[in-house]
């Protein structure tokens, strides 16, 4: 059904859908000529039966998140798009809009593109609008000036600067929100948290703020996201493979009313939430106390932070998949290097946000969203059981070996039908792309379970602080520990498949 779905639009002349043609061609001629599979499994069956039973696990997780995102998509959510799209403008519009950007000397056509389409939102919607920047620079300020003055629309933006003259996302993000609540928001006022180098397609805010006013209940929402990479096209379809398992999870998750991220890039928040001093003070100085690093205080990552604030009060969160935003990127060093340098921090702010959230139980997460909390702790470890396999195997019975890679290949075929149905498009790439990500997402999660304390943002000049000599040891320990757990890992898989013997 949901290969049918995905090829439904498509043009079937299209270089992704003949390559992936070619693809499913090899990869059935691969399966059929398996020599002696049967003597192989029967041989093999104790090796069969771990992976199956992994399998079964992840499969089975999939399948329900495949369920209630279908549920969400066809049924939830279409009634609530429904009852917002049938809303009188006058019911559901606000009297202003409220933005909220953090900049950090982004690049001119980016962050001009950025507030060009916050202008052509507002004035669609016919309304005025207050951006609080927190800046870093001139040059930002200068851009966003430019763009008020030149664009039509632009002498019903007010815009206000919050200058922060060291590099903390954190601080400038909380002095920006400050500098709105002085504007006298009320406590059912929107208010949008954006980043500089994201650009609102038409008609988001109109899908977006129709949703708030007909779910009194919901705090805060996202939408889905798309990738445009100026000089890359690895690093582009990298990005928008995720973010098609994004829209994916998303979905399914928020049938329960509930998300597991409230972007940076684009989220919407009521104001009475927002305007809360708890709220703010926990993007400006948000922290975890850790059995090893002991206090760790978090340079990244508001966007946890201000996820962990509505979830701590069991607040309801939307996703709504058919408003936009288009995310942009640059890369700066090489494609593989700025992937990992973001899964890094992606991967560092998920886990120290993960054992807080986890421990406020399912009747504030959500029972579903909490088993999902769960499933991050041990997901790192069982991706990266096929490449060990594969990697044992290959010394002692290269027929195995090319067997569990015909399974690899047979399921990311499988679970890739899904990626192009809620990517809205096919790609031959997304198989292999899906693969290698879930194995270096695996393993840099866990480098980053021993490293909570090491966070990065070279893109933005936070680096860590001096180390001191206490400092420097644990870091060597941790590396040291990285190691170790990896090798009793290896161990315990060699262990599982040389058991009957």
């Amino acid at each position: 059904m949901i290969s049918i779905l995905a090829l439904k639009n498509f043009n079937f002349r299209d270089k992704n859908f003949v390559l992936f043609l070619v693809y499913t061609v090899i990869i059935l001629l691969l399966f059929i000529e398996t020599p002696n599979k049967l003597a192989s499994l029967q041989e093999n069956l104790y090796i069969v039966s771990i992976l199956a039973l992994i399998g079964a696990y992840r499969f089975s997780l999939w399948f329900t998140h495949l369920v209630r995102a279908q549920i969400y998509e066809r049924s939830a959510y279409l009634k609530i798009r429904r009852a917002a799209d049938n809303l009188p403008e006058i019911v559901w519009k606000p009297d202003r809009l409220y933005f909220m950007i953090a900049s950090f000397a982004q690049d001119r056509k980016i962050l001009y593109n950025s507030i060009k389409s916050i202008v052509h939102e507002a004035r669609n919607l016919g309304l005025p609008a207050t951006i609080c920047m927190g800046s870093a620079c001139f040059h930002d300020e200068k851009v966003v000036s430019d763009v008020i003055k030149t664009l039509p629309y632009g002498d019903r933006i007010k815009v206000i600067f919050v200058r922060q003259n060291f590099p903390n996302k954190r601080m400038q993000v909380g002095g920006a929100i400050r500098a709105l609540v002085r504007q006298g928001m009320k406590q059912n006022d929107s208010v949008i948290f954006m980043d500089g180098d994201s650009i609102i397609m038409p008609g988001c805010l109109r899908k977006c703020l129709s949703v708030l006013r007909i779910c009194p209940n919901v705090q805060g929402l996202t939408t889905n996201e798309k990738a445009v990479v100026t000089n890359s096209p690895l690093l582009s379809d990298i990005l928008n493979m995720r973010f098609a398992l994004r829209n994916f999870h998303m979905s399914s998750l928020a049938l329960s009313r509930k998300v597991l991220c409230l972007t940076g890039r684009f989220s919407i928040f009521r104001a009475g939430q927002v305007i809360e001093e708890e709220f703010i003070s926990r993007i400006e100085n948000d922290y975890i106390d850790d059995w090893y690093w002991e206090r760790i205080h978090f340079l990244s990552g508001d966007d946890k932070s201000t996820w962990y604030s509505l979830l701590k009060k069991g607040a309801e969160m939307l996703y709504v998949p058919d408003a936009f935003i288009y995310s942009i990127e640059i890369v700066k060093t090489s494609p593989i290097a700025d992937y990992i340098e973001n899964l890094k921090r992606w991967s560092g702010n998920m886990l120290r946000n993960n054992g807080r959230a986890f421990k406020l139980g399912p009747k504030k997460v959500g029972f579903f969203p909490w088993v999902i909390l769960f499933d991050q702790k041990i997901s790192m470890w069982t991706a990266i059981i096929s490449p060990s396999i594969i990697f044992l195997t290959f010394f002692r019975d290269l027929q195995l070996t090319y067997m569990v890679i015909v399974w690899v290949l047979l399921v990311k075929y499988v679970q890739s039908l899904i990626v192009f149905y809620y990517g809205r498009q096919i790609n031959y790439t997304y198989p292999v792309i899906y693969y290698f990500n879930q194995v270096l997402n695996g393993i840099i999660k866990i480098y980053m379970l021993f490293h909570l304390k090491l966070q990065n943002w070279n893109s933005h000049n936070i680096t860590e602080e001096m180390l001191s000599p206490k400092e420097k040891f644990k870091f060597a320990f941790a590396k040291y520990l990285t190691g170790l757990y990896l090798v009793m890992f290896l161990i315990l898989i060699n262990f599982l498949l040389t058991f009957p013997d």
